[in-house]
């Protein structure tokens, strides 16, 4: 992208360079200062390349000057430059003057909003680019939402995991497919795993690559507490509950992960229900021959969730589920609108059956230890 230049020409670029690093020490020395003025002043010298009438062999080492002048972190003026540049690149503007128009905006926010735009699926990142541009979303939801679709640290990637220049967001189809039951396993078969996550699955949920879809589900499972309430065949809310990912437990000789644990007390009566969930992404995802009786041990209800627009994984769920009378299925509507915390509404499409859960405690005590910071190995290895 080339930016308009709108510095006056009238001056010399030495003249001007003084100009613009005293104005910017103006700025950096407030508590509360212009984030856009910031940026257009920094990219001006940038693109102007003024910074060499100082000598200075790069930008980034003229940057690095003006922050330890102004006592202030390099990071800080790279944030306000990278924010406006974003800022500029989805408006579709060359014009450095339009950068004001992101004043309201916090530079985090588009920060997180690029991140997001990288890994979440396009109608979420799509909606969350509204709102940030309307001022309808706080940075502390802007940050959770890239966290949700944060790519997993032990994954390996190249680049930082960033698509190819130009395709940020874009969803790429491989051929048009009639048989969606062996998918995944002909794309890792050609490709390798590495590749499978820029591949999107020919079902209904197209706008959402296979590794969109587990963190697509936990949200919505992590957002609203009706499905448990649902599920408990229960007319009022609970008192208190809460929900956590990635939650192993058994012996070391039969570990089980839970991808989603759920937690309510539903009064101070009554005891605190545990709900463990299985979420499912494709076909090729599921154990069709897993000994599902021995999840029963660590929760009281136990579910799958998975795409409810993915009607042959939805099938095979089904068929698995009718021989065990005490599973339930969580449907996500990954086709309907997206609420107001930006995931899906969860359907449930069979309701499971309570039990006592006879080592529920075992998952409490790992939930405990996570808070102590004592589970850094929990779960992995």
């Amino acid at each position: 992208m080339q930016f308009i230049n709108t510095v006056p020409t009238s001056k010399s670029s030495e003249g001007q360079l003084e100009e613009i690093e005293v104005r910017l020490s103006q700025l950096l020395s407030r508590s509360r200062a212009d984030w856009t003025e910031l940026a257009k002043l920094t990219l001006k010298v940038q693109q102007q390349k003024l910074y060499k009438q100082k000598g200075f062999s790069s930008f980034s080492a003229w940057i690095r000057q003006l922050a330890v002048n102004n006592n202030r972190e390099p990071s800080l003026l790279w944030r306000f430059v990278k924010a406006a540049k974003y800022f500029l690149k989805l408006t579709g503007s060359d014009d450095l003057e339009q950068v004001g128009d992101a004043a309201k905006i916090a530079p985090e926010a588009l920060e997180r909003l690029e991140k997001v735009q990288r890994q979440a699926p396009t109608p979420v990142f799509e909606t969350l680019r509204e709102r940030v541009f309307a001022g309808d979303v706080t940075v502390a939801e802007c940050r959770q939402i890239e966290k949700d679709y944060r790519p997993p640290a032990t994954e390996v990637r190249t680049n930082r995991g960033r698509p190819p220049k130009g395709e940020e967001g874009r969803i790429e189809y491989l051929g048009q497919w009639k048989d969606a039951s062996n998918f995944s396993t002909f794309i890792e078969r050609s490709l390798g795993e590495k590749d499978v996550e820029a591949v999107t699955i020919p079902n209904p949920t197209n706008n959402f690559t296979y590794r969109q879809v587990a963190p697509t589900i936990n949200r919505a499972l992590k957002a609203d507490f009706t499905w448990m309430q649902e599920c408990a065949a229960t007319n009022y809310p609970p008192q208190n509950w809460g929900t956590h990912l990635d939650v192993t437990v058994g012996e070391e000789s039969q570990k089980l992960r839970l991808d989603l644990v759920g937690v309510v007390r539903w009064n101070m009566k009554f005891p605190k229900d545990l709900f463990a969930v299985k979420i499912v992404s494709d076909a090729n995802d599921f154990e069709f021959g897993a000994n599902w009786g021995s999840y029963l041990n660590f929760c009281n209800y136990f579910c799958f969730a998975c795409p409810i627009d993915d009607v042959r994984l939805l099938e095979a769920i089904q068929e698995t589920v009718s021989q065990f009378d005490f599973i339930g299925v969580l449907g996500v509507d990954f086709a309907a609108k997206l609420n107001n915390s930006l995931t899906y509404p969860i359907q449930v499409v069979r309701r499971p059956q309570r039990h006592g859960g006879a080592k529920i405690c075992s998952v409490y005590e790992t939930l405990y230890e996570r808070v102590l910071g004592w589970s850094v190995a929990d779960f992995g290895e």
